[in-house]
């Protein structure tokens, strides 16, 4: 079973681009090696190359989404595709190798002794108290998700967008299950990736599965197909509706995705 770690709330938005290396990443990955070598196990600091990502324009932001939706389910259509997040595609993080070798045995070791470190480092660090990996995304989906909130959900402009944007969702038979603006954005994705995860659950019933983690069920290309065919026209229709009529809203929240990712910005 795969298990993904849980994600900051994605909007209609263009994806935010990858922030560059931060201090506070390259000493975590110092800390780390220092605490996992203490643990028992070697591990290699990995830092993801200083890259700043172009913002997708109109047209791209369009062909992207009808071809890999929300990328709920394009991992599996599109493996070897990075652009897709494709399953298939490597990391390019070293410990990967790694801990392939271990058995499973030695993989939970590890685990426990990863996620022991990256909480010791994350307090070093920031002063915030994490139990791990799982719980590190839960925190920070959950700042983004309470700034949203404080931001946005008594404005009165923005209130009136996101009714104007769930009431256009709803003309292309879309559930709209909440119509602040703080909630708006996320939920045509958030859909499939409850879909995705019932699957998962399915699939492994005798496994405990933690609240708030997103897991992975074992999909082959032609499965996966039908599920991502749904996704793509569902993305371009949520995305044709948060053009015309969250336009504004969506930019600011864009600001403050931005801002709560660079307080968090530990990856």
């Amino acid at each position: 079973m795969f298990a993904l770690a849980t994600v900051m709330v994605a909007g209609p938005a263009a994806p935010v681009p990858a922030p560059r290396t931060t201090p506070a990443a390259k000493s975590r990955e110092t800390l780390m090696a220092a605490c996992m070598k203490d643990q028992g196990f070697r591990y290699i600091p990995f830092r993801r190359p200083d890259r700043q990502d172009r913002p997708q324009s109109p047209q791209q932001e369009r062909e992207s989404r009808a071809r890999y939706g929300f990328k709920v389910f394009s991992m599996y259509v599109h493996p070897y595709d990075p652009a897709a997040d494709g399953l298939a595609v490597p990391t390019g993080d070293p410990n990967d190798r790694l801990t392939a070798a271990l058995s499973l045995t030695q993989w939970r070791a590890y685990s426990r002794a990863y996620d022991l470190c990256l909480s010791a480092a994350v307090r070093r660090l920031t002063g915030r108290v994490v139990t791990g990996r799982f719980d590190l995304d839960r925190q920070r989906d959950k700042a983004l998700r309470d700034a949203l909130v404080r931001e946005f959900d008594g404005h009165p402009p923005a209130r009136m967008s996101a009714r104007k944007y769930a009431a256009c969702l709803e003309d292309h038979g879309i559930t709209v299950r909440s119509a602040l603006p703080s909630r708006i954005t996320g939920q045509v994705r958030e859909a499939f990736v409850a879909e995705r995860t019932r699957l998962a659950r399915a699939e492994y019933l005798d496994t405990d599965m933690e609240e708030g983690v997103e897991y992975l069920p074992t999909l082959s290309a032609a499965q996966a197909g039908p599920y991502l065919e749904r996704e793509t026209e569902a993305a371009l229709a949520d995305l044709t509706c948060a053009v015309r009529t969250f336009r504004k809203t969506r930019q600011l929240q864009e600001e403050v995705r931005r801002r709560v990712a660079a307080e968090w910005a530990l990856d």
